[in-house]
């Protein structure tokens, strides 16, 4: 029981330096600051609960989303390094997508966003 306890301990700290490491990126410090500005808001709005959660979820997605286009773009990059590859369009394309992710997500949130911080 208590190695089950120490495994998931350390994949708790793996996860929170995954955290550490995203927020190197510039996009992802961004995207908090744009988080923390529509928390702001919510709280001077004086949001429902269910709008409150709305915001928490599309926050989180765009979070999630920045982390695994970060994780696709270092994967691309080694393969591309160890491999010896130059430009190839193909992993061009498979970042270009992990990107677009991250943009879809994001035009969601900014609807949830502008959708329940209009009418309040």
């Amino acid at each position: 029981m208590r190695s089950w306890v120490r495994r998931r301990l350390r994949s708790f700290g793996y996860a929170f330096r995954g955290l550490a490491v995203g927020w190197a990126g510039p996009n992802f410090r961004i995207q908090l600051v744009a988080a923390a500005t529509v928390l702001f808001l919510a709280g001077v709005y004086s949001l429902t609960r269910a709008e409150f959660g709305l915001l928490l979820v599309a926050i989180t997605i765009v979070l999630s989303a920045e982390l695994a286009n970060t994780a696709v773009e270092r994967v691309c990059d080694l393969i591309a390094e160890l491999h010896g590859i130059g430009f190839d369009a193909r992993i061009r394309d498979i970042k270009d997508m992990a990107a677009a992710a991250v943009l879809v997500a994001a035009i969601g949130a900014a609807a949830i966003g502008v959708t329940v911080l209009v009418r309040a």
